[in-house]
Formats: structure tokens, sequence, C-alpha cells
């Protein structure tokens, strides 16, 4: 009978030892918002106002878990899907920058939209992973995830606002698509901590796969389609006393046999005669090409803790873009930012501002000259809840901002945030 039962204590303990552990969790962010978006004459092209998703961060809901392998390892799985609170699509639809939307309007892009290219999808995966992970050597990933580029610019604490008018310089990059995006698929290393510096290496392609072909017979235009898309991205982060810091590096080529003029990225579009600006009203050239895209971009973004209550942060990012769409063309981009929060019990305002540039080589136009700055305070209600309250401006007096097209975009939001 002792013998019965330590067999099935055994088994018991086996079945309980190998359990996956799930939990699940989310974001639910809603505003009251006010948007406008101006023109360079001051036309003011469209107003919204209303409840909708809020500023603080995008809504998401996702399941997470991990299951101890012995010896220190362990698998881990990550599920993320981003949804639309206040959208009757919900689950099917993603406001990837939290913001207003226009009902019977485009809702992305456009001169009356009132987000930018992309900010409303139907591409609602934020992140789909499994790994390994082991105390002394780190961890792997294989999957949908996101990039270095936007684990600087947005998940590490350095930015204090919000993706919106005046926050407009979170990610630094001018566009992120450039280098991969925030989002790609690839493998992933992060290794252990060591005195404070924690590296993260990354390899893989954007949303899409590495290599794709595809025959003759099969492609629309008659002709055979190739696509190549190669990221590779490092990243530093030192964090140990009043210093929080990273570096990362990302070098991203795409190649394309032949693309649409819908699908030619917002710069090449104006280096082969289109307009486009910071947000995102775009007019390509008119017949599809074969796109060749070289790019790299810097990254360097941090926070310092001036006393036990003021942080101060700073974001810089240099990007180089060489784009083969019908000849050689090349660009680079230049962000900066600067920002500043004081912490009062359980009130925290803040202020940030920023300005970006995209600059043609060839000429030294500047394609987008933004300007941006935001404000706002935090109140927190608990470690899982937020009442907030925020304003920010962005301007663009690129050489691209054409007379109908949106120059000035302002917004105010007055929220509540809870995470689950």
């Amino acid at each position: 009978m002792k013998k019965t039962l330590v067999a099935l204590a055994a088994v018991s303990a086996v079945s309980a030892f190998a359990q996956t552990s799930v939990t699940a969790f989310g974001v639910v962010d809603v505003a009251q918002v006010t948007k406008t978006h101006t023109s360079l004459d001051g036309t003011v092209l469209s107003k919204t106002s209303g409840i909708n998703d809020g500023y603080h961060a995008g809504n998401r809901i996702g399941f997470r878990g991990n299951e101890d392998l012995g010896g220190g390892l362990s698998a881990n799985f990550w599920i993320e899907n981003g949804i639309n609170i206040t959208n009757g699509a919900l689950f099917s639809t993603r406001a990837g920058a939290a913001g207003q939307q226009i009902d019977g309007m485009a809702t992305s892009g456009g001169t009356h939209s009132n987000m930018p290219t992309g900010a409303y999808t139907t591409a609602s995966n934020r992140q789909s992973w499994v790994s390994l992970k082991d105390a002394k050597m780190g961890e792997v990933r294989l999957g949908y995830q996101y990039t270095n580029l936007y684990e600087v610019s947005s998940l590490s604490g350095y930015h204090f606002g919000s993706e919106q008018p005046g926050g407009d310089m979170a990610h630094g990059t001018m566009s992120n698509a450039y280098f991969g995006g925030t989002r790609a698929n690839g493998i992933t290393y992060i290794s252990p901590t060591f005195n404070g510096l924690t590296v993260r290496a990354q390899y893989g392609s954007g949303a899409s796969k590495e290599e794709i072909t595809v025959a003759a017979a099969q492609s629309a235009n008659g002709s055979a389609i190739q696509t190549l898309n190669s990221r590779r991205g490092l990243l530093l982060r030192y964090a140990q006393g009043p210093i929080d810091g990273s570096l990362a590096y990302t070098t991203y080529k795409n190649e394309v046999a032949a693309v649409s003029a819908s699908t030619i990225s917002t710069v090449t579009g104006v280096l082969t005669g289109g307009t486009t600006n910071i947000f995102g009203a775009v007019s390509a050239t008119a017949s599809a090409v074969a796109k060749t895209e070289s790019n790299n971009l810097l990254q360097a973004t941090g926070t310092y803790d001036l006393t036990s209550a003021a942080k101060l942060s700073y974001s810089y990012a240099k990007g180089n873009i060489t784009d083969g769409t019908t000849a050689t063309v090349s660009a680079s981009t230049k962000a900066v930012q600067y920002g500043i929060q004081y912490t009062m019990g359980n009130i925290r305002p803040f202020a940030i501002a920023g300005t970006g540039k995209i600059t043609q080589n060839s000429t030294g136009n500047l394609i987008q000259d933004a300007k941006t700055n935001q404000y706002g305070v935090r109140y927190d209600l608990s470690k899982r809840t937020i009442l907030y309250a925020m304003t920010g401006t962005a301007t663009d007096g690129g050489t691209a901002v054409a007379a109908s097209t949106i120059a000035k975009r302002s917004g105010t939001a007055f929220g509540l945030y809870h995470t689950f």
C-alpha cells in the first residue's frame, strides 16, 4: 500500500512538474479625445471629438506561459492580439497607434483621416513566439516578435509620452518600415544580465519571410517575382544606478522584383516624384517598378534619475536609406527627443519635445522637417490603473508637404488606463 502511495505521489509530482503555467493578460485604455488636422494655409481638414481608444497604450489581450523543464531550463510562449476597444470589429482590427477613428471615412492615411498610415490594420497580431530559456545561458525566441527598434523606442521606458500628436518622435526613425518595422519574424537571443548589461541579438526578416520566389505563370504581371527581406540587429542595454541606456544598430535589406505604385515606400515615392509627410499623405509614382533597399539605423536612448523624483530622457536615431527603385537614390534620417518626468506621490507630470528630418542626399532638400511637443500628467490610482490627461502638437515643414495635405496634427485626451 505504501509503495502504491509513493508511486502515485511520484506520478503526481511529475505531472505537476510538466504542467504549463498559463496567464491571461491585457490592456484596456479608453479616453475622451479631440484631434485636429490642419493644412499649410491653416485650413482645418478634419476635426473629431469623442470616446475612443486612449493615448496611454495600445489595447490588447493575450496569453503567456512557461513550463519548467528542469535544470534551470524552461519552455515559454507568448501570444498577444491587438484589439480596437471603441470599434465594432474589436478583435478583427487594431488601432496600432491608439487613436481616433472617423466613422464612414478611410481609417488609415489620406487628407481627412485622423490616423497615420497603417495605424488601423487588420494585422492584429502584436506578438506570437515560443522560446527556450536557461537561467545561465539566456533565452532564444522564435516567431513574430518585437524588433530591437521597437524595444528601444517604445518599450524600455525611455519615452515618457505617447505615440500621439506631439509624441510622434517616439520611434525616432521617421518611418519604422525602412528598418524592418516594429514587429517581424525571426530569431532573438537575450543574454542574462551581467553587471547591469544585457545583450539582445536578432536575425530574420520583416513582417514576411526572408525569401520568397513565385513562378512567372503564377504572378500577376507574367514575370517571376522574387522577394528578399534580411534584417540583423544588435542591442546593448545597461541599467544600473541612476543610468538606464541602450545602444542599438539595425540593418535591413528589402528586394522585390516588381511592386505596384501603392506599395512604394514613402521616401522612395518622394524621391521619384510622389508626395508624403509624417502624417502619411502619399502620392507615389504611377507605374510598377523594381525595388531594392539597403538601410541601416543607429539608436542611442536612455534615462537618468536626476533626483529620487525627477527623471530625464533622451533619444537619438540616425538612419540611412538607399533605394534603387528606378535609379539609385538615397536619403538620411535623423530624430532627437528630450523629456522630463517628475513624480510627486501618485502624480507624474511630464513634458517632451522632439525634431525629425529626412534629407534627400543628392539635393539636400528636407523631405520631412518635423517638430513635436507633448505634455501631460498621469495619476496612479494603483499599479495597474492610471488616470491621465495629455495634449500635443506635431508639424511638418518639409518640401514634401503640399498645400492640400496635412501639415499639422494636434490632439488632447482625458483617459483611463487599466492593465490586467
